[in-house]
């Protein structure tokens, strides 16, 4: 039985005024996050004893499409997403193509 989990993190280099935020999506596949903080369904902040302080929001996702949709809501303004695949058979997560934002989509730079 195949499972994914897609798990959105927000961080903000609080050493820099004015930069913006970073956004990551993470693509657990067939293997569970390490840590299970971060809220379903829904971007919420995270809780600072358990996270780096620069990570300011967290969630799991079921469906990329959900993650996207939250990322948009909460950032209007943000146009590039990094993203890493994490599968079963992988020691640390791989990065893969980012996501640009081309006027309301999301696609993989190529």
């Amino acid at each position: 039985m195949a499972y994914q989990t897609f798990r959105v993190e927000i961080t903000r280099d609080e050493t820099r005024d004015g930069e913006p935020v970073k956004i990551e999506v993470t693509a657990y596949i067939d293997r569970m996050p390490e840590t299970n903080e971060a809220t379903i369904g829904r971007l919420s902040r995270a809780r600072r004893g358990v996270w780096n302080s620069r990570l300011q929001y967290t969630g799991d996702f079921d469906t990329l499409g959900e993650a996207l949709e939250a990322i948009t809501a909460a950032y209007p303004e943000a146009d590039r997403i990094g993203c890493y695949e994490y599968t079963v058979d992988d020691e640390f997560a791989r990065e893969v193509a980012p996501l640009v934002r081309s006027g309301k989509n999301w696609m993989p730079v190529a």
